[in-house]
């Protein structure tokens, strides 16, 4: 295990299928992913499936997808799906097992994963999103000092239900 990230509390280290057990646990629960458009996984083989998913999404010189781990467990990701490698254009992404929610861990770990994202791309845009009535990822969005830019009306299909993404972004020359 290479851990790429360090914080006070958690490590950041890329993904790997021996983490397919906790990762279940994060991706077999409805509440985790339903905000996301991941499926709901089933099985330790799809679990697995999805990680090598994202190990081939992970950029070869730039790593860009990651586990978080509290004391050696998964207990959820973090990332970034690179928009534009040029012009320093990243997504950023994030999901924690329920069990976890409400003790600061994403803030920590998407503070610590932006610093990472910044020390490497010194001019880096970094874009999000959250579905306008998951108020819990606002207001992370918000403390990590992204800016609200704008609202894309029924952006997010949920349970045939369109909802409103509320856009973010750290780019200064948003107004």
């Amino acid at each position: 295990m290479i851990v790429i990230i360090k914080t006070e509390r958690l490590q950041l280290v890329e993904f790997d299928t021996k983490y397919a057990l906790d990762l279940l646990e994060l991706w077999s629960d409805f509440e985790v992913i339903k905000y996301t458009y991941m499926s709901l996984l089933n099985s330790i083989n799809e679990c697995k499936c999805k990680i090598e998913m994202f190990i081939n999404y992970t950029d070869e010189k730039f790593p860009n997808n990651f586990v978080i781990l509290l004391d050696n467990k998964a207990i959820g990701i973090i990332g970034s799906p690179i928009i534009n490698m040029e012009n320093e254009n990243f997504g950023l992404y994030y999901q924690l097992s329920r069990t976890y929610w409400g003790q600061g861990y994403i803030s920590e770990a998407a503070k610590a994963y932006i610093q990472y994202l910044k020390d490497v791309f010194p001019n880096a845009i970094i874009n999000a999103d959250a579905v306008s009535i998951n108020s819990a990822s606002i207001a992370i969005l918000k403390k990590l000092g992204l800016k609200q830019t704008h609202i894309e009306k029924e952006g997010f299909t949920f349970n045939n239900l369109k909802l409103d993404l509320v856009k973010f972004t750290n780019d200064v020359y948003v107004k």
